[in-house]
């Protein structure tokens, strides 16, 4: 019997994707999350991967050098960006080709690129009073938000809508769609 797909999740922000994603792939017989490594501090995900019995690395500053380390040493097949607001460099595309994956609010390419995250996204939505928004789950490249495109999925707004308001259906949709997104691409590569 082969092992399980390990992945790896890279934060940034309060991890509620991460959790969300780790609950989701618990009991999975093909896929087990290892682990999540952060961009900041965070002493609430600290305790969560503690209780959960997950390794935790944090690197502030960013340290790709140290992260890559532990990808290789806890020996993950997959990264999954969720909620991750550091550019991957080259070398790390490089070491995992076609299999880093992110989230990312909007839908692409509307309103991509350097410093479109986040609430900045959800701003520029509401100030063009577009019609719908919602989530894309790509692959990374070497250019933000520019990888190949696995899963769009999409929700209604009006120009009503505030901005957090748009802010909680897209969250919804990201609670709602990323996990099954990652295991539909995860069992495409175990195929």
């Amino acid at each position: 019997m082969k092992r399980p797909l390990n992945l790896v999740l890279f934060i940034s922000g309060t991890g509620s994707n991460a959790r969300n994603i780790v609950d989701y792939f618990a009991k999975h017989e093909h896929i087990a999350v290892l682990g999540i490594i952060s961009s900041k501090e965070n002493s609430t995900i600290k305790e969560y991967c503690v209780d959960n019995q997950l390794f935790y690395a944090q690197y502030t500053p960013w340290d790709e050098h140290e992260a890559l380390h532990q990808l290789t040493h806890h020996a993950c097949d997959l990264i999954i960006l969720a909620g991750f607001l550091k550019k991957i460099s080259a070398l790390l595309i490089s070491q995992y080709p076609n299999r880093i994956l992110n989230i990312h609010p909007s839908l692409l390419p509307k309103f991509g690129g350097a410093g479109m995250y986040g609430r900045h996204v959800h701003e520029a939505v509401h100030a063009r009073q577009e019609a719908e928004t919602g989530i894309t789950i790509h692959l990374v490249n070497e250019y933000y938000d520019e990888g190949r495109i696995l899963e769009q999925h999409r929700c209604s707004i009006t120009t009503l809508d505030s901005i957090e308001q748009i802010e909680e259906k897209v969250h919804e949709l990201e609670y709602q769609c990323f996990p099954p997104a990652i295991e539909r691409y995860c069992l495409s590569l175990k195929g």
